[in-house]
């Protein structure tokens, strides 16, 4: 199984380089954030996505078919479900190879990790998670506005918020070493018991996004 996640900067048009190297992963499950209707990998996916973006919402000026949050999936969504902001997160269970994953799609802090809209979202997105993970496999991907290596990104007080709620519902953060990396993937450690796990990442120079992309993949 693969399971990639990408914030794509708002992209104002389609762009083939940006696709291909989506594509050129071949993932089971795609979380881009900041993206655009048009970023479409194609008929092998389905998808949830968090509300197409109002201009002017949240004082931004947003370009017609953007969103937040996109999860597209080459396996059988058997249902989604209600999360804290309708705009910025959203959740739904799929049926995979391994068994049922319950997987969860965000963006923590739409203006990034400062202010009160961070620790606002934060918050909501931690009761999501303690809600919705129950007794269940769970996974958390996107941008969290956060680093757990490397500088301490927003702040050490949200790295340690995280931390604990991922100890208490038994979550592993697959991506935690990758120093000053913002973007992660999170499962539960149940899913990985035998598993061998191996993490590819790209666009290091920052030309296709404003993002490092990575893909992890279990074996």
């Amino acid at each position: 199984m693969k399971i990639l996640t990408w914030n794509l900067a708002r992209p104002k048009k389609f762009d083939e380089l940006v696709l291909a190297k989506i594509l050129e992963f071949n993932a089971d499950i795609l979380i881009l954030t900041e993206t655009n209707k048009f970023v479409n990998p194609g008929k092998e996916y389905s998808f949830v996505a968090t509300k197409i973006l109002e201009k002017g919402l949240d004082g931004i000026n947003y370009q017609i078919g953007e969103n937040r949050t996109t999860i597209w999936t080459k396996y059988k969504i058997n249902k989604q479900f209600n999360t804290c902001d309708k705009f910025t997160n959203v959740c739904a269970e799929l049926e995979t190879p391994i068994g049922l994953l319950r997987i969860y799609g965000t963006i923590i802090g739409v203006f990034g990790g400062i202010g009160e809209r961070f620790k606002l979202d934060l918050n909501n997105q931690i009761l999501d998670f303690e809600y919705l993970c129950t007794e269940k496999v769970f996974c958390i991907g996107g941008d969290f506005n956060v680093t757990f290596s490397g500088r301490a990104y927003p702040s050490h007080e949200a790295r340690k918020k995280l931390n604990a709620v991922f100890e208490k519902l038994k979550l592993t953060n697959l991506t935690s070493e990758i120093e000053n990396n913002v973007d992660h993937i999170v499962l539960s450690k149940s899913f990985l018991d035998n598993k061998k796990i191996s993490i590819q990442t790209w666009n290091h120079d920052k030309k296709l996004s404003d993002h490092i992309g990575i893909c992890i993949t279990i074996e």
